[in-house]
């Protein structure tokens, strides 16, 4: 007997949690949300502030604001903000207090393709991402005649040069030539690099630094026109003749 009253008593505390938790539930789906929180993870990146979020949430009557938890499109926030062409992933989601937070990160742009017929940035996972109307990245600059495919070469080419911090600082522009070659403008001296086609990426470099760090260190950067890294194992030079000797 005792122990039935045991299991009894077991049995009774297990219907009382459950029925606490089931009233707990569904007093927090009747929480209204007083508070509506954006936090844009940092970056040297401003495509996207509260105010646009704001904004967005409120034009498709999405925003969370005042609306009881069982109101709120928690999924929907999220899809209708990771749907915006500079944001890279978003988290929403509701506290205990009936209270909304959406945490974004942004897509980080490496490079900016500047063509004739279109201009449109390159992200650090090689893809296209188009230019914002609210903030210019200033970012390597690709020109010519550009023909542009995700993670492909000259991709990989800008990728090299973003995660260097000296060719990063040192090279403001990589132009394409009709025949493909690669053209790559220096911000330091008026020389410009004939990088060939986007392949031996980090030998080329590897050259360069060496002759950098070896010839025009002695000579000076405005001596040269042309600094050739096509051919192997050598760098080809044309002298610049109005600095030149």
């Amino acid at each position: 007997m005792k122990k039935v009253l045991e299991i009894l008593s077991w049995f009774m505390l297990i219907a009382l949690i459950v029925l606490l938790m089931a009233f707990s539930v569904k007093n927090q789906q009747l929480v209204e949300c007083q508070k509506f929180e954006v936090m844009v993870a940092s970056s040297e990146n401003h495509f996207i502030n509260d105010k646009m979020i704001n904004e967005l949430l409120s034009n498709i009557n999405l925003h969370p604001l005042g609306k009881t938890r069982a109101e709120i499109a928690m999924d929907e926030i999220e899809k209708s903000i990771g749907n915006h062409p500079a944001i890279e992933q978003v988290n929403a989601y509701c506290d205990i207090a009936g209270n909304v937070s959406v945490e974004i990160l942004q897509r980080n742009p490496i490079a900016r393709v500047v063509t004739t017929n279109n201009s449109f940035y390159i992200d650090e996972n090689g893809k296209r991402m188009p230019l914002s109307k609210v903030y210019t990245a200033r970012r390597l600059v690709i020109t010519g005649k550009v023909n542009f495919q995700e993670k492909g070469e000259l991709f990989l080419l800008a990728k090299f040069i973003n995660e260097n911090p000296f060719w990063k600082a040192q090279i403001m522009q990589i132009h394409t030539e009709e025949n493909g070659d690669l053209i790559l403008i220096p911000r330091v001296g008026y020389q410009q690099i004939v990088f060939g086609k986007p392949i031996n990426i980090a030998t080329k470099f590897s050259k360069l630094k060496l002759f950098y760090e070896k010839g025009i260190s002695e000579r000076g950067w405005n001596n040269y026109s042309h600094i050739n890294l096509k051919f192997k194992n050598q760098i080809v030079c044309t002298k610049n003749k109005k600095y030149g000797k």
